[in-house]
């Protein structure tokens, strides 16, 4: 399992899961702000697609630019912060 971000061009992967809106057991953190913020991206990915279970491709992955993928039979540029809390298995293209 590794992020999104990642993989590189032309690489498949399998989402596994969606780090938004939640934090990682023992973390510490308290539900303000940010929690909120990350349930908002969450939601936003959803409504573009990204689901456990999807397949994406990465179409374009430059270092300091958005992810380009496709996700369904659309096109999505994502930011690499985003990108790092999708985790995915690759899987054979």
């Amino acid at each position: 399992m590794v992020p999104l971000g990642m993989l590189g061009k032309g690489e498949v992967g399998e989402i596994i899961n969606l780090r938004f809106g939640q934090h990682d057991a023992g973390a510490g953190f308290g539900r303000g702000h940010h929690y909120a913020h990350g349930r908002e991206n969450g939601k936003r990915l959803a409504e573009m697609g990204f689901s456990v279970g999807q397949t994406i491709e990465v179409i374009e992955n430059s270092p300091g630019m958005p992810l380009l993928v496709q996700v369904h039979d659309g096109r999505v540029a994502i930011g690499r912060g985003v990108a790092m809390r999708i985790m995915v298995r690759r899987v054979a293209s």
